[in-house]
């Protein structure tokens, strides 16, 4: 078995694409799809399911996760004999929830690349289950959430303290403040979907004083961040949001904000990774780097 065969696996494993893989190899379709085979055949089974859309089999999958350690270690061989420290470069994949690719990533990728400018971001948005999942099946080595999921094999760094706000247009104003889970018994709601770390902590936050979504008159789900503030600010419902990621439209009088006494909304954003996969150098690098980060004097 060659590297350049666990190469091509890997990559259509990742890309669910052997068009899209020979891209990013820099080789032509059929030579992946020769390496693919010559693997398959040494292996004595299929790989890939290839129907309209590219997956991996059960065999694939239970794969995955030793060719991606078996092209690890030899980066990492690579390094030790030719000792050099200072050269680090290639390209990083990351995934990562919506606050935190949006207000956090950017920082860090950005003060990453002042030291080492030959590294290349490639970033996923995923919600925050999504990006576990992605770590357990062997498809990525890390990432970014706003939730931690008890998991075997998964371990978190804590990168930034958060808390989420109640959000309301700029027309809606509550007859009296502080306010209190009571007071938003009956209003209409706009929330994220169900696998996102925001919507998780407010479910568990109603859930500790014995409530739950329905104590709201109408749901609105959405996927975005940025729609969901806008119909907040159209008055289609309240919501709940990371107070980073709405601070400039409070501060511009596009939404108010409000903290609920009696729930409990603050968190951790995370920097979630395997503890028993062995990472590449450059992967090793960037947790070492994500692990002394700080937020000091860094306006967000």
């Amino acid at each position: 078995m060659e590297f350049k065969q666990l190469e091509c696996f890997v990559a259509v494993a990742k890309k669910k694409s052997f068009s899209r893989a020979a891209d990013v190899l820099f080789l032509s379709q059929p030579a992946v799809t020769s390496n693919i085979q010559k693997i398959e055949s040494e292996l004595g089974t299929i790989l890939f399911d290839r129907n309209r859309n590219i997956s991996l089999t059960k065999e694939g999958l239970e794969f995955l996760p030793y060719a991606i350690e078996m092209l690890n270690i030899r980066d990492k061989s690579k390094i030790a004999i030719s000792q050099y420290k200072n050269n680090v470069e290639g390209v990083l994949e990351i995934c990562a929830s919506t606050i935190p690719e949006q207000y956090l990533l950017p920082h860090i990728i950005k003060a990453f690349k002042t030291i080492y400018p030959q590294v290349f971001f490639y970033i996923q948005h995923k919600d925050s289950q999504e990006v576990i999942e992605e770590i357990l099946s062997g498809i990525t080595n890390f990432g970014f959430i706003g939730a931690k999921y008890s998991y075997e094999g998964i371990d978190y760094i804590d990168i930034y303290k958060d808390r989420l706000v109640l959000i309301t247009s700029s027309e809606k104003n509550f007859v009296h403040t502080p306010l209190t889970v009571k007071d938003l018994i009956g209003e209409e709601i706009v929330l994220r979907e169900e696998g996102s770390g925001t919507r998780l902590l407010i479910e568990n936050a109603l859930k500790e004083k014995g409530l739950g979504l329905n104590i709201f008159k109408t749901q609105t789900i959405s996927y975005s961040l940025g729609a969901i503030k806008k119909m907040v600010a159209l008055n289609i419902g309240i919501s709940f949001s990371s107070e980073i990621s709405v601070k400039n439209e409070v501060n511009s009088g596009y939404l108010n904000q409000y903290k609920v006494e009696d729930l409990n909304l603050n968190r951790n954003f995370s920097f979630a990774y395997c503890n028993n996969r062995c990472l590449s150098p450059l992967e090793e690098k960037f947790k070492e780097f994500v692990t002394s980060w700080k937020w000091d004097n860094i306006d967000i």
